[in-house]
């Protein structure tokens, strides 16, 4: 009874009982009111108009043409004197005790025009009376008139029977009705949380569809949305760990073969084992920037990356890169050079040591991947911002790449990644040091022409206090 299909069934049963129980006694009511009035309105001016002919001196014989009058109308009439005694009466048959309340209910009125509606006679029927003075023969009186009510309680019977037939038959049509919307409303609720167990089981391919254009709607694109991006999270999980193993393993055999080839003196001369060392060596390298990467990657994912905040002159520590990075930019017949549109004292704040990681990252990929060309670096402002730009004449890339080359151990050309080196990580992590700082990072390239990475920092300290060493 925990499903909402039920729950939204009920609560519309239940509306509907709230609303129909109230109606049908406000129109039994209004039923049973307006008929007494009616009925009222006609006793009040049958007992005015013959009290009026009684009273009328100039009519002969007067209480016997109303008594006929009555007779002929099949009307209820009485009429008693000043003492409550009876004088005549028409078309009723009362007994002393029936006289005796009559008396009883003129007594207790202020005038002589009442009504009841409770009036039983002893007989078991109910009348409805109203009383009017009389005054002839220099005598006073009241003349009553009645009418029956049992018509009136007969009708309201058979309209309470009819409104409870149709407060039943509105009932059993709003069941029907709920059932059938809360059905219609909550088939897709549930079609949803099937499908959300089912993508909670690692199924892939689970589609919902979308048959409205409303929250439902809205809700099942948002599952499928869902879906496509854990199926995404989950190829990226399986390529990220098979990358992984293979960048750990590919080192890792180099390191084994060669230290065994040292182990076992199977070298031919010196000049042979220290290159066999060397290869050790830069491997070994390779090795711990791919474990120191990784590293950071797992410090950022879980929050728990800080940065060292402070004051950083950029353009001396880009000029500093650049003179590092020349040695390795004219291993490759590469021209690098840093063109500076700042003056040099403008300093921004950030973590020196994170943005030297960043920059290089991006300076030592434009090296890599450019071969007897040219290399600029750009420092320049707009506003509140710092802009790095690093543009080289290398390899490039097609446009269908860039929106895949943040990814982890990303290669357009994975069958050379060797031969260019790295660890497919250095972009991300950029992406991920260029955001902590509350920058922005964008790359244009195009093939066979080049690559253009800019870097956006703000040289104020905006939204960094989140991400300092708690020491600081």
């Amino acid at each position: 009874m925990n499903r909402i299909d039920f729950k939204l069934g009920a609560s519309m049963i239940l509306l509907v009982v709230i609303i129909l129980l109230p109606l049908g006694y406000v129109f039994n009511q209004i039923f049973s009111s307006f008929h007494v009035q009616q009925l009222q309105k006609e006793a009040i001016d049958l007992s005015n108009q013959y009290a009026s002919i009684i009273n009328d001196d100039n009519v002969e014989n007067s209480m016997s043409i109303v008594e006929a009058s009555a007779r002929i109308a099949n009307q209820q009439m009485l009429i008693l004197d000043e003492n409550v005694n009876l004088l005549s009466y028409v078309n009723i048959d009362l007994t002393q005790d029936d006289i005796d309340n009559i008396r009883t209910l003129l007594d207790t009125q202020t005038d002589h025009h009442y009504l009841s509606s409770s009036l039983e006679v002893s007989n078991g029927s109910t009348l409805l009376a109203s009383a009017a003075a009389i005054d002839t023969n220099n005598a006073s009186g009241h003349i009553i008139m009645f009418r029956s009510l049992d018509v009136l309680v007969q009708s309201r019977e058979t309209a309470q029977i009819l409104i409870l037939i149709s407060i039943v038959g509105a009932m059993l049509l709003g069941i029907g009705l709920a059932y059938f919307l809360s059905r219609m409303f909550t088939m897709p609720l549930i079609s949803m949380e099937k499908a959300a167990r089912r993508i909670a089981k690692g199924e892939a391919g689970v589609k919902i569809p979308i048959t409205s254009n409303d929250q439902l709607g809205s809700l099942a694109a948002a599952i499928n949305d869902l879906q496509t991006d854990l199926n995404r999270a989950n190829q990226q999980r399986r390529e990220f760990l098979a990358s992984v193993s293979h960048e750990l393993q590919t080192p890792i055999t180099y390191l084994k073969g060669y230290a065994k080839v040292i182990r076992n003196k199977l070298w031919n001369d010196e000049i042979e084992r220290d290159r066999y060392l060397l290869i050790i060596e830069e491997e070994s390298d390779r090795l711990s920037t791919l474990i120191n990467d990784l590293f950071d990657l797992a410090k950022m994912d879980e929050g728990q990356f800080r940065l060292q905040i402070g004051k950083v002159n950029i353009a001396q520590l880009i000029e500093r890169l650049v003179e590092k990075a020349g040695i390795r930019a004219k291993q490759n017949g590469n021209n690098i050079s840093f063109h500076n549109k700042l003056p040099n004292q403008v300093t921004l704040n950030g973590d020196e040591l994170r943005i030297e990681q960043m920059l290089l990252n991006v300076i030592e990929n434009a090296i890599r991947y450019t071969k007897n060309g040219t290399i600029d670096v750009f420092l320049s402002g707009q506003a509140n911002l710092i802009k790095i730009e690093v543009s080289d004449t290398g390899i490039g890339m097609e446009k269908e790449h860039l929106d895949q080359i943040y990814e982890r151990f990303f290669r357009v050309e994975k069958s050379r990644s060797r031969a260019y080196g790295g660890s497919g990580l250095g972009l991300a992590i950029t992406k991920q040091l260029v955001q902590l700082h509350n920058g922005q990072i964008s790359i244009e390239s195009q093939r066979d022409i080049g690559t253009s990475v800019s870097i956006m920092l703000p040289n104020e300290k905006k939204g960094l206090s989140r991400y300092e060493d708690e020491e600081n």
